[in-house]
């Protein structure tokens, strides 16, 4: 299997950092620069359902969706368990990353609470030498993901 280079692996985890961060801090144009300009986004509703989005300013529409609520400040989103495949279509620097992703609310003094638990799968590639996300996946911890196990009673 091929391994992504040291370097781009660093740049890529950076690019989740600054994500969380501008998602986290209200930064909404900061939030659309991480992604290209003709991104797709997908996010499973709470009924089940999914959103696409696709294009940077639909991207916007979407993060402006928390960035506009009231009870957003104090949300704080985390990645982890990052996995890197070769991107299916042999396309160059282009990777499929996935990753664990979960959400607390903090707002002291209160202790602070997970809020949401999932799993992300994205297509990040290499733009004029920075690394962009060009498909967005973010899916709750259920489905497809667990399928192998089979139906459950």
């Amino acid at each position: 299997m091929a391994r992504i280079p040291v370097e781009d692996e660093l740049a890529i985890r950076e690019l989740y950092a600054r994500y969380c961060w501008a998602l986290d801090t209200g930064d909404t144009d900061g939030y659309c620069d991480l992604f290209t300009d003709d991104a797709e986004a997908t996010e499973e509703t709470s009924s089940g359902g999914l959103e696409i989005r696709k294009g940077r300013d639909e991207i916007r529409k979407l993060v402006l969706k928390f960035h506009d609520r009231p009870d957003f400040p104090g949300h704080q989103h985390q990645m982890d368990q990052f996995t890197f495949e070769p991107d299916p279509l042999g396309r160059p620097d282009c990777w499929v990353v996935r990753t664990y992703a979960w959400a607390t609310i903090n707002r002291p003094p209160e202790h602070p609470i997970l809020h949401w638990c999932g799993h992300v799968r994205d297509e990040v590639v290499k733009v004029d030498g920075d690394w962009k996300i060009a498909a967005k996946d973010i899916m709750g911890w259920g489905g497809k993901v667990l399928e192998r196990f089979g139906p459950r009673n």
